[in-house]
């Protein structure tokens, strides 16, 4: 008996408990994105452009013309006793050019990660091109939170 009403009890205070996500049905996203220009590194921008395109609203009125310009770069920080690389620190500069009823805003996001060099090449490039995702997913998350905030 005292196993069910704990049971009762859990269930009762977890499923009321305040969370709201950032984005619900009752906020949503009243913009479509128009990527107009993209420049860069192809590989971040095709990610940026798909996870944007999950971002935006096609039935929206309101339309933000987007230019895209990304860098990556990869830069050897150690080395080993025989010369070779050890580590990397890999960066990622995207810079966003806004343009939304005749009003021009630059907005740009760097991130940075340190990577230690394998032997497999065929792996360091696929951690590579998994970073390289992870970081689009998280620069399109910073640009709607972004564009969330200016309305």
């Amino acid at each position: 008996m005292i196993k069910r009403i704990f049971f009762i009890f859990i269930i009762v205070f977890t499923a009321n408990c305040g969370f709201t996500p950032i984005i619900n049905n009752e906020n949503k996203i009243n913009y479509s994105i128009n990527i107009i220009e993209k420049n860069g590194d192809k590989l971040i921008n095709n990610l940026l452009s798909s996870e944007l395109k999950k971002i935006s609203n096609s039935d929206a009125k309101k339309i933000i013309n987007l230019k895209i310009n990304t860098f990556y770069n990869k830069i050897v920080i150690s080395r080993d006793s025989k010369g070779n690389a050890s580590d990397y620190q890999v960066t990622i500069l995207t810079q966003f050019v806004i343009e939304n009823n005749k009003i021009t805003k630059k907005i740009s996001f760097e991130d940075k990660q340190n990577l230690n060099n394998t032997s497999d090449i065929f792996e360091q490039k696929n951690y590579e091109n998994i970073i390289r995702k992870n970081f689009a997913v998280s620069i399109a998350r910073k640009l709607n939170l972004e564009l969330l905030s200016q309305k």
